[in-house]
């Protein structure tokens, strides 16, 4: 009995296989009974054709326009799950791409507002209190005291020249740049400075003091002093004091920075302690750190130490939370990094300091595991 019923539902099955009407679940039963039963013969009702004639016309017809038909029937649930899973993959990467290119554009996407980059730019205070901004492209001589001609060049830099060295110049004068900020100025001695973001030099108008040349600093700037025996260069900060007869350096002495920092490029200098009176005579590529009372010395890479006045971040020069300083006071900004240690977190490359905001903290999240969001003038680091 029950064999009867097969017969007649593959019977059934066979027809409507026939007429192309079978469903996707009739067809699947279908292909099992057929590929188990090969060698057994189906007879079709009568109601299933008009004669058997036609029933020979239907099956020479379907024959002719499907050579194999039963094998391809039989490979279209494999190739059903192949294309499942090939499917599959395809979502399963796109999702996987989507969420990495989320991730890569965090900070582009988390940004309200462009963060441009710093540039060319500075206040100088002359010796009668007069103050002067820098940033404008305007050129040519912009004071003149007592002898002393100061102008700006057609590339941006402060130039001072002395005129008439008969006269004795009175006062100081302060040139200064804020944050964002950097500037070059060529001092009355030939003597050239490379300011960086947030700094100031105080030095006399004319340099006309016979026993000295004194510049005072508050916080970076390379120096390229010119030669003069008779009368040595001193710079002066807060924590330190460098003696040259002509030579480069660099002086880091911002406030925030755990030292104060010489790097000789080239020449001699001596480093003195305020505090101890202690000293050390630096060699090139030698870098003083004095700390507490305490000066040490070590061997450094100078072109990582200058990439500032280059125009670059050299983000492995420094720990991470002094490169995020100078981040802040190129770009700006101040970060929150509220109960989110960074000693740990180590970084490597340079990057362009034109750069936008973003790409700087893209190149950073790709070596990390922070990530950060912008807000404004605010960055907020999180993990």
């Amino acid at each position: 009995m029950e064999l009867d019923d097969n017969i007649q539902k593959y019977q059934y099955l066979a027809s409507k296989w026939l007429d192309k009407t079978i469903t996707e679940e009739e067809l699947q039963a279908f292909n099992s009974w057929y590929n188990s039963d090969l060698g057994k013969e189906v007879e079709l009702s009568d109601s299933s054709v008009v004669s058997e004639e036609q029933l020979e016309q239907r099956m020479l017809r379907n024959i002719n326009q499907k050579i194999n038909r039963p094998r391809e029937i039989a490979l279209w649930p494999r190739i059903a799950v192949a294309m499942t899973f090939l499917i599959f993959l395809s979502i399963a990467f796109y999702i996987y791409q989507y969420d990495k290119t989320v991730q890569d554009q965090y900070v582009t996407t988390s940004m309200t507002k462009r963060v441009a980059p710093g540039q060319s730019g500075a206040t100088l205070i002359l010796a009668d209190g007069r103050q002067i901004s820098l940033p404008g492209k305007e050129t040519g001589a912009l004071a003149l005291e007592n002898g002393v001609r100061i102008s700006k060049t057609a590339d941006g830099q402060l130039h001072y020249e002395i005129e008439n060295d008969q006269h004795q110049v009175q006062g100081v004068n302060i040139l200064s740049t804020s944050t964002g900020e950097t500037y070059v100025v060529t001092l009355p001695d030939k003597s050239k400075v490379w300011l960086n973001a947030a700094t100031s030099i105080e030095f006399a108008a004319g340099f006309n003091d016979p026993n000295v040349r004194l510049v005072k600093l508050k916080g970076e700037a390379y120096f390229e002093v010119s030669k003069d025996r008779k009368r040595p260069f001193i710079v002066s900060s807060d924590k330190q004091q460098v003696v040259v007869l002509g030579t480069h350096f660099n002086i880091n002495t911002y406030a925030g920075h755990p030292y104060t920092e010489t790097t000789l490029v080239e020449g001699s200098v001596k480093v003195t302690d305020l505090a101890t009176k202690a000293f050390k005579i630096l060699k090139p590529s030698e870098q003083s750190r004095i700390s507490k009372g305490n000066i040490e010395v070590k061997k450094v890479d100078v072109a990582e130490m200058l990439a500032w006045k280059s125009g670059e971040f050299a983000l492995g020069s420094e720990d991470f939370e002094t490169t995020l300083q100078n981040i802040e006071r190129w770009y700006n900004v101040q970060f929150d990094h509220e109960g989110i240690p960074l000693k740990d977190i180590t970084l490597d490359g340079w990057i362009s300091r034109s750069s936008d905001l973003t790409e700087v903290l893209h190149k950073i999240e790709k070596g990390t595991n922070i990530r950060f969001e912008i807000k404004g003038r605010r960055i907020i680091i999180s993990r």
